[in-house]
């Protein structure tokens, strides 16, 4: 007969939840971060009920990664798309991205997202200089991590 060690449950340190929320920043995924935190499908989410700061952490994250879809969004809604069309004899590829399914994530999720962030405007500030000032934030951010 052959006894079968269980594998001891893996705790969530520093470095895991560094690693995913870096990761969820990234992406907003879920469960590709907990995957490349090396913790199972799922453990994030007790983990979120049991500590509130990485809660809070968990909300910036999330809140970092849509506002990551919301500058390409609206990079290409007020600068628009140059698309290449190459043919596929010389082995070259192309990528695509849907418009539709990032504005279908930013209406599902806007809620969440927004929790996170302080004030919209500032006082006095116009839609237009708010939205020049959103994304001289963005470009900055983007621009420190590389």
């Amino acid at each position: 007969m052959t006894v079968t060690k269980k594998k001891a449950p893996r705790r969530w340190t520093q470095a895991r939840q560094r690693t995913f929320l870096e990761t969820l920043a990234q992406t907003s995924n879920v469960a590709a971060s907990e995957r490349k935190a090396k913790m199972p499908v799922g453990s994030a989410y007790r983990e979120r009920r049991r500590s509130p700061g990485f809660e809070a952490a968990w909300r910036e994250a999330l809140a970092e990664g849509y506002a990551r879809l919301e500058h390409t969004m609206l990079e290409r809604a007020l600068l628009g798309i140059t698309r290449r069309v190459k043919k596929s004899e010389d082995g070259s590829e192309t990528v695509e991205y849907s418009d539709r399914l990032g504005m279908a994530l930013l209406t599902a999720h806007r809620a969440s997202a927004m929790a996170a962030r302080p004030g919209v405007r500032e006082e006095g500030e116009n839609a237009r200089d708010w939205l020049a000032r959103k994304l001289a934030e963005m470009h900055r951010r983007l621009g420190e991590e590389g």
